[in-house]
């Protein structure tokens, strides 16, 4: 490298004090919110994790679809794996012969220029 690729000794002193500054303040933020984070975890530890419902959840319903039926089969050991696909092929089945996919006609290409 030569003498004028190199930056110079002040910006480099100027950027090394920057990032001790940014170091120092990071860790004066997490001294600060550590009895809080302390305490949070304390709390959290005394809970089971199965009894938090989400913020969202309103009264607890059943699966709104078939779908979700046979998914709560199969994650409850109600069916096995090989009846879950099975239905699963059967309902595809069954929605392609009431909605089959309309595929658009091929347009027409383009005119050379």
């Amino acid at each position: 490298m030569t003498a004028a690729a190199r930056p110079s000794e002040g910006k480099v002193v100027v950027v090394l004090c920057a990032l001790f500054l940014v170091a120092c303040l990071i860790a004066a933020v997490a001294l600060a919110a550590r009895p809080e984070l302390r305490r949070a975890v304390r709390d959290a530890v005394g809970r089971p994790a199965g009894l938090v419902a989400p913020h969202d959840a309103g009264p607890d319903r059943g699966p709104q679809t078939l779908e979700g039926v046979l998914s709560r089969q199969l994650v409850t050991g109600m069916i096995t794996g090989p009846q879950y696909r099975h239905a699963m092929a059967s309902i595809a089945s069954r929605d392609a012969e009431r909605h089959p996919l309309d595929v658009p006609p091929d347009a027409d290409p383009p005119e050379p220029a």
